[in-house]
């Protein structure tokens, strides 16, 4: 009951101060709440509706039509299985352009090819209300998503063309099954009967289509029927799979995201978590008086000990508590259609929520720890002398507390656990205990080395710079941790903006006039004269180039070290067992290094040859000498690897291949070409040269690289939005912490300040010596997370994005100013009560 009653006393005494306690707490805790409710509100609704994301039970695919012999054996599983029914869809991008011709416009759309029967779960959502039969599209008839209305001009009623097909818009669709919102996708989707893509002409020869049975099954008969295919399909192209593994493959997807996530609150509670030790710190150099008035009269170190661990504890739970509250207000801003869902509930769950506070009241106790073991040093003597002495730094060398030290490796152990907690991964959560370590250091010792550096400015004769510069050390000081809040939240506003910065100077065209914009495809052999003619025609077009392709999987590889045969076993070798796009040539191309071997030999042995890209080399283990074994369109070609070259796979002017063929091998195998060029720059002269081009051969497909690059960088701005809004926290954090520094000094800084005012000093003076100490601190912190961010951009774009670096000096300086003037400014405002207040009452108080 004392401990209680003790407790009682302090939140009632103190509550003011420690008022920034909570939000320290809150902020993070909230941030975990929200993230984790957030993510399970998304899994919980994405595979509560796995049936209509896969849009059947049980779906079988191919990238190639079918051929007979296969197509019989799939329909005699699917006759033995329990099917109720069925449909059959075919799927593949291609150009769409409206009937009237003088309209000059053409853009990429992904059609689906639809039997009656379709959707076999869900609902296809028209506009308006408007009901879907499959009649609407009996008689030639299309729907189409609004974007392509919008894009090319036209309305319900008008007509398209598709290929060497004419179709009718009968209705705009809103929603889908098997599509979300958000979804990467070549363009907007538009849906006719499969009885109507005959006529079209798009299945040709080199047509990249997708084509699927979509099955609804019973229960029982599911698993058996997709496993009996897979088992007698191993090895092929044709797959199997179930909205059971949809559901599976989405729940573990977002499992994973949900522990990643919550790692970002993780490090927001980290930070209220430095914020709570430098509270307790300087609130119990505040009560040593307290304390040795309670060890006075009989209270033992343990009974002091266990208040304050109660009364963190107590804080540690209500600042929990209203970081819950302000999670569940963040969700209530949260923008619908997330994920593609529009009847989201996004709400706290119980089981985010339950997390969220334990890691709150966790880190509170544990980062509060260290600091509350000063209460042992106390002792009841320190109420007739000062003892201060025995806390400085050299008393501290000379009687090590292990007990204390102790305690600090075992707070730094159980927060690597509680990190490796919240990413459900003990890697995961040790690489972000030991990157917070570093960065602390780091910061701390930053810390450390300026107040040495700044010291001999204390001997100034302009008086605000040289009280603001002792003021860095006053005993008391938050220095330390007002750089680490500080500099940690510049370093992920800057990091990001930086990277950022460089990626968009990637993508941006005009920083290569040379660069192709407009990529050609499926180009046919007997239509590759005539499009040359087109873009020839076209003023503004240059740079046309046909490369011949095919498309290809390797079978099999027989090297020194590696041995495979067979489609299954090549798909064990990382990034081997996909479908590879594959030319021919006779020379390298400027976007390319040759680095072993040589393209080619003067003299052929007799075998085909082929150039592989240094990647396969790396993952897959090909070597030099190795012979792979290629099925070229049902045809088996063995070749052996003569040369390995890297790719600038940034530079496309010429594509980029994995493997690449000497001439001699492919050209009579039936081939198609992709076509590089420059388009036109205005989007009259684009839109222009996709219609003639699509106008004169429909099966040919014009992607303007343009707009990916337009999506691309939008993709990267939402990425960054949500990246910068963490540094924003982590940057509240910092402003609190030095709100809460103020705080905890105002009563030392008010003495202060009344002495000073007695001896001279105007408000003005003590003004320009707050904005001094905060605007150095501001600069100083900002400048580390510059530092470090500069640091995080080089490396982000040297090692993993594998492009050139742009420090951007004007961000960099920018973020600084703003963060010197910000902490300033804040500093100033939080300091006022200090600067008004008069001398005579802080005086006679004293």
């Amino acid at each position: 009951m004392f401990t209680l009653r003790m407790v009682w006393r302090e939140l009632r005494a103190a509550w003011g101060r420690l008022l920034f306690f909570f939000l320290c707490v809150a902020i993070g805790v909230g941030a975990i709440a929200a993230l984790r409710s957030v993510i399970q509100n998304v899994r919980e609704a994405l595979v509560r509706e796995a049936r209509v994301l896969t849009a059947a039970d049980v779906v079988f695919s191919t990238n190639r039509p079918w051929p007979d012999d296969t197509r019989a054996r799939v329909d005699a599983a699917i006759a033995r299985a329990p099917v109720r029914q069925r449909v059959e869809v075919v799927e593949l991008a291609t150009m769409v352009r409206p009937a009237d011709e003088s309209r000059a416009v053409a853009r990429m759309a992904e059609l689906q090819a639809v039997d009656r029967g379709y959707p076999l779960y869900g609902q296809l959502v028209l506009r308006d209300g408007q009901a879907f039969d499959h009649a609407l599209l009996d008689r030639q008839g299309i729907l189409v998503r609004p974007e392509l209305l919008v894009q090319l001009g036209i309305a319900v009623g008008d007509q398209v063309r598709i290929g060497n097909g004419t179709f009718t818009i009968r209705g705009v669709i809103e929603t889908e099954p098997g599509r979300r919102a958000g979804m990467f996708s070549l363009g907007p989707r538009v849906i006719i009967a499969r009885s109507d893509l005959e006529a079209t002409g798009l299945l040709a020869f080199g047509a990249r289509a997708r084509f699927a049975i979509l099955m609804k099954v019973d229960e029982a008969g599911i698993e058996p029927l997709v496993e009996g295919v897979r088992e007698q399909f191993k090895g092929s192209f044709v797959t199997a799979r179930s909205y059971r593994s949809t559901e599976d493959r989405l729940g573990e997807d977002l499992r994973v995201a949900e522990n990643y996530l919550s790692l970002i609150g993780f490090v927001m509670v980290v930070l209220g978590g430095i914020g709570v030790w430098s509270v307790t710190r300087v609130f119990i150099g505040q009560r040593i008086r307290s304390i040795a008035v309670m060890k006075c009269l009989g209270a033992t170190s343990r009974q002091i000990l266990g208040i304050y661990v109660a009364q963190v504890a107590t804080l540690g739970l209500l600042g929990s508590l209203l970081g819950l509250v302000l999670g569940a207000v963040a969700l209530r801003f949260l923008p619908g259609g997330l994920f593609g869902l529009d009847k989201l509930e996004a709400r706290l769950t119980p089981q985010a929520s339950v997390q969220a506070v334990a890691v709150g009241v966790l880190v509170s106790l544990l980062f509060a720890l260290v600091p509350l073991l000063e209460v042992r040093r106390v002792r009841p003597l320190w109420l007739l002398r000062d003892e201060s002495a025995r806390t400085s730094l050299g008393g501290r060398l000379r009687q090590i507390d292990w007990a204390q030290w102790g305690t600090v490796v075992v707070v730094g152990l159980a927060l690597a656990l509680v990190a490796s907690w919240q990413a459900a991964s003990l890697k995961a959560g040790l690489i972000v205990s030991i990157g917070l370590l570093v960065i602390t250091m780091a910061l701390f010792a930053t810390s450390a080395a300026v107040v040495r550096a700044v010291r001999p400015l204390r001997r100034t004769r302009i008086f605000a710079l040289r009280h603001a510069v002792l003021s860095l050390a006053r005993p008391g000081n938050q220095t330390r941790v007002i750089l680490l809040a500080v500099g940690l939240g510049t370093f992920f506003i800057l990091g990001v903006r930086l990277v950022q910065g460089t990626l968009l100077e990637q993508f941006s065209l005009d920083l290569r006039p040379d660069a192709p914009d407009m990529f050609l495809l499926d180009v046919q052999q007997d239509q590759a004269a005539d499009v040359e003619r087109v873009v020839a025609a076209t003023p503004g077009a240059t740079g046309l180039r046909l490369i011949p392709v095919l498309r290809a999987r390797v079978t099999g590889v027989r090297g020194a070290m590696a041995k495979v045969d067979g489609v299954e076993g090549v798909q064990g070798r990382q990034g081997l067992g996909r479908e590879f796009v594959i030319t021919y040539r006779d020379a390298l191309e400027a976007n390319e290094t040759l680095l072993e071997g040589s393209m080619w030999a003067s003299s052929a042995d007799g075998m085909a040859e082929v150039s592989i890209e240094e990647s396969l080399r790396r993952n897959a283990g090909l070597q030099m000498g190795d012979i792979v074994r290629f099925d070229v369109l049902g045809r088996v070609i063995e070749a052996r690897v003569t040369s390995i070259r890297n790719v600038n796979w940034n530079d496309v002017r010429s594509g980029g291949f994995m493997f690449v063929f000497r001439p001699g091998t492919l050209e009579k195998a039936p081939h198609g070409f992709m076509g590089v060029l420059r388009a036109p720059d205005t989007p009259e002269a684009r839109a222009r040269l996709q219609r003639d081009l699509v106008a004169a051969h429909a099966n040919v497909s014009a992607v303007d690289v343009r707009e990916v690059v337009k999506a691309a960088q939008g993709i990267l701005g939402n990425v960054t939005l949500a990246i910068t809004a963490v540094g924003g926290l982590a940057l509240f954090s910092g402003v609190l912490i030095v709100i809460g520094s103020v705080a905890m000094t105002r009563f030392q800084r008010l003495y202060e300040s009344a002495i000073l005012k007695t001896l001279g000093a105007t408000p003005r003076t003590i003004t320009a010596m707050v904005a001094l100490e905060y605007l150095g601190l501001g600069a100083l912190g900002g400048l580390v997370g510059a530092l470090g961010a500069l640091a995080l951009s080089w490396a982000v774009s040297h090692y993993l994005f594998d492009m050139a670096w742009h420090p951007a000096p004007g961000t960099v300086a920018a973020g600084v100013v703003l963060t010197s003037l910000v902490v300033g400014l804040v500093g100033v405002l939080a300091s006022l009560d200090v600067v008004r207040r008069r001398p005579l009452a802080v005086l006679r108080a004293e």
